[in-house]
């Protein structure tokens, strides 16, 4: 499925915040990145995605910043056992789960890249994998450079792990947020195979 390239990279960087520690002024940059979502809108495949998203940024603001936060540390924290339910990070997620996958692939694609990695714990991380997409397609709207396409990307990245990660988080959630993010990024995903 063709996706309107001006919402994508914005849907990315969406979905790339959610997986960050949930902090009071999150929901001011989901709604800010929803709204400018809202404005590239020209078909019936946009609005569906619109209201993807906006179901994500409601079940956000229809909870507890504690309960988001409780969840957050219980699905993908060490702190109390000495694996993550739901591991944010590639090489921790694929090796708990047995998926042959090499994410040093991707950490030197990040390298390579102009692209800053996010403030996380490891560079294989969920949001950096989403930021890095959103760049490929940013970069695609200009004479790129890079070794290797959004569409390369995903296939040979993201739908290795992506959606048994999304599948295994909405098992594991206790909160709606977590689920309906599991949930509308894994359909996603693979609604670009």
């Amino acid at each position: 499925m063709i996706h309107n390239r001006k919402i994508t990279p914005l849907l990315l960087r969406f979905y790339s915040r959610c997986f960050l520690f949930p902090y009071e002024e999150m929901t001011y940059e989901l709604q800010h990145i929803f709204r400018q979502i809202e404005t590239f809108i020209d078909d019936e495949g946009d609005l569906l995605i619109e209201q993807e998203v906006l179901a994500v940024l409601n079940s956000f603001q229809g909870e507890d910043i504690q309960n988001l936060r409780s969840d957050y540390v219980l699905l993908f924290s060490k702190s109390y056992r000495s694996e993550s339910l739901c591991p944010l990070f590639a090489g921790e997620f694929t090796s708990q789960l047995g998926i042959p996958y090499d994410p040093d692939i991707f950490v030197d694609l990040l390298l390579d890249s102009e692209l800053i990695p996010g403030e996380e714990e490891a560079m294989d991380s969920i949001v950096n994998y989403l930021e890095y997409y959103a760049f490929l397609h940013d970069a695609a709207e200009f004479e790129s450079p890079y070794q290797i396409n959004a569409e390369l990307f995903l296939e040979k990245h993201l739908q290795i792990w992506i959606p048994q990660f999304c599948d295994l988080l909405y098992k594991s959630a206790n909160v709606t947020f977590y689920r309906e993010l599991a949930a509308t990024l894994k359909r996603y995903i693979l609604s670009n195979t």
